[in-house]
């Protein structure tokens, strides 16, 4: 029988995750950006987070698919 992992031990899950959560938090600061424009407004500015970090994550989802040795269960 085939050993099974939890998902929240899985490099792959976790790299996924990790990216779904920069792409909101990008999205996010780009639509508080554009609210400064309104009149009267508080303004919040926060750093976006560099398009190579996706490359980085990428890299890592596909390092650990590769060395996968079991399912997630």
């Amino acid at each position: 029988m085939e050993k099974k992992k939890k998902w929240y031990k899985s490099k792959t899950v976790w790299s996924g995750i990790i990216a779904v959560a920069v792409a909101v938090y990008n999205a996010l600061t780009g639509a508080l950006d554009a609210q400064c424009n309104i009149a009267g407004s508080i303004c919040i500015h926060l750093p976006a987070i560099p398009q190579f970090v996706y490359g980085i994550l990428g890299a890592l989802g596909i390092y650990g698919r590769v060395k996968a040795e079991s399912k997630i269960g």
